[in-house]
């Protein structure tokens, strides 16, 4: 069953190369209280995810760092200890892992870029963070008062026909 949790990165990520791709191993924990113990543990967790693309090793180099806040996710789990000098570390490694959410508030947001130009009518705000869409950019050619003339048109409310349809035909 799949399993997915959000994690704030004490570290960056751990980039290593398999192959043709490229791995990031992260590392993480979550908070819970423990009514027996009633005290606040840790369950640890780990997952590797893997890019191949050039943009995509990009985005994971620049979005994996520490401070960074992620959903991670993986499609079975599996439970691994590690003895460590204060006893047994137990870790839930995310098997075959995909990351889902990415909030790194020590970066700039990220904006699509397409051959030096801005693409999908999206620019950054300035020091607000954040997008603010930008005013669609018709193609060449188009006649706007042709445009505004056809949408008036279809707005336009259809003439009911005439006659009494209450009443049976005869």
């Amino acid at each position: 069953m799949a399993h997915s949790i959000t994690i704030k990165l004490n570290k960056a990520a751990n980039e290593f190369q398999a192959g043709e791709s490229v791995g990031f191993s992260v590392r993480g924990g979550v908070q819970y209280y423990d009514h027996k113990t009633k005290q606040k543990e840790w369950t640890n967790y780990s997952a590797v995810i893997f890019a191949k693309a050039q943009g995509q090793i990009d985005f994971y180099r620049s979005a994996l760092t520490e401070g960074a806040v992620i959903e991670i996710g993986g499609k079975s789990q599996k439970v691994d200890v590690y003895q460590g000098q204060n006893g047994a570390t137990y870790t839930i490694e995310l098997q075959d892992a995909w990351l889902g959410m990415v909030h790194n508030s020590n970066q700039a947001p990220m904006q699509p870029q397409q051959n030096g130009q801005q693409a999908n009518n999206w620019q950054q705000a300035p020091q607000q963070g954040g997008f603010q869409p930008q005013q669609p950019q018709q193609p060449a050619g188009f006649n706007q008062q042709a445009y505004d003339q056809q949408q008036a048109r279809q707005a336009q409310p259809q003439q009911a026909p005439q006659g009494n349809f209450n009443q049976p035909q005869r």
